[in-house]
C-alpha cells in the first residue's frame, strides 16, 4: 500500500514547479541553505509546502510525517529534472562507465543510516550524484516508508511483512539489480548483507 496518495503527488510535483519558477526560487533557495532538519522545518519554503499538503502530515499519532516531509522538501530543493522511468535506488545502482553511480560503500552508508539528520544527510549526497536528475515521487514514498518503519520500531508495533515490503530491502533489490548485466541476470549475486536485510521495526 502506497504511504502517499496520487492527489499528494501531484501537489508535490506542482510545488516542484513552484519552487524551480522564478517566482519561488526564493523557497528553494531557503531550503538549499538548510542544513539540519531543524533548518527545514524553520524555512519559508517548508512552510508553503506544509500549507499546501496539511492532510499528509497532519495525522493524530502519526508525528513522524512531519519529519518524513522536512526531508523530502529539503531533498526536492535539490532536484532539477524529474525522471520516473527508474525507482530512486535502481537510479543510484545504475552504471556510469564500470561503476555505479553512488558507489556500493556509500550506498550501505545510507542503507545504514539510523536517524532522520543521518538519513537526510546520505539522501542529499545521492541527489547530488545524480546531478539532480531523479524520480522524486518513488523518493518521497521511500522517505516515508523509512520513517514510518522506524517510528514502528521506537514504539515496539512493527508489523509483520515480507523482507522486500520493508524499504531498506527494496532500495538495495532496485540499487543491486540496477547493476546487473541484462543479458545474464541470474548471474548477479542479489544475495543482501545482513547488515541491509536487518529490519528496523
Amino acid at each position: 500500500m502506497s504511504m502517499l496518495s496520487q492527489a499528494h503527488r501531484e501537489s508535490l510535483l506542482k510545488w516542484h514547479s513552484l519552487i524551480n519558477e522564478q517566482q519561488g526560487r526564493r523557497l528553494r533557495a531557503s531550503l538549499r541553505r538548510s542544513h539540519t532538519l531543524s533548518d527545514v522545518w524553520l524555512s519559508e519554503g517548508f512552510r508553503v509546502l506544509v500549507a499546501r499538503l496539511p492532510s499528509l502530515w497532519n495525522v493524530p499519532g502519526r508525528e513522524w510525517r512531519f519529519c518524513a516531509l522536512g526531508i523530502v522538501a529539503a531533498l526536492a530543493a535539490h532536484v532539477k529534472t524529474i525522471e520516473t522511468r527508474q525507482p530512486f535506488a535502481a537510479q543510484l545502482g545504475q552504471t556510469n562507465g564500470n561503476n555505479p553511480v553512488m558507489s556500493e560503500l556509500r550506498f550501505r552508508r545510507l542503507s545504514q543510516a539510523r536517524t532522520q539528520e543521518e538519513l537526510f544527510r546520505q539522501l542529499r549526497r545521492a541527489v547530488q550524484l545524480l546531478g539532480g536528475t531523479v524520480n522524486l515521487p518513488d523518493l518521497a514514498e521511500g522517505v516515508f516508508r523509512w520513517c514510518a518503519e522506524e517510528d514502528a520500531h521506537a514504539r515496539h508495533a512493527a508489523q509483520k511483512r515480507t523482507p522486500t515490503e520493508y524499504i531498506r530491502v527494496r532500495w538495495a533489490l532496485d540499487y543491486y539489480m540496477a547493476g546487473a548485466p541484462s543479458d545474464a541476470p541470474d548471474a548477479v549475486d542479489t544475495t543482501l548483507p545482513a547488515d541491509m536485510a536487518a529490519t528496523q521495526e
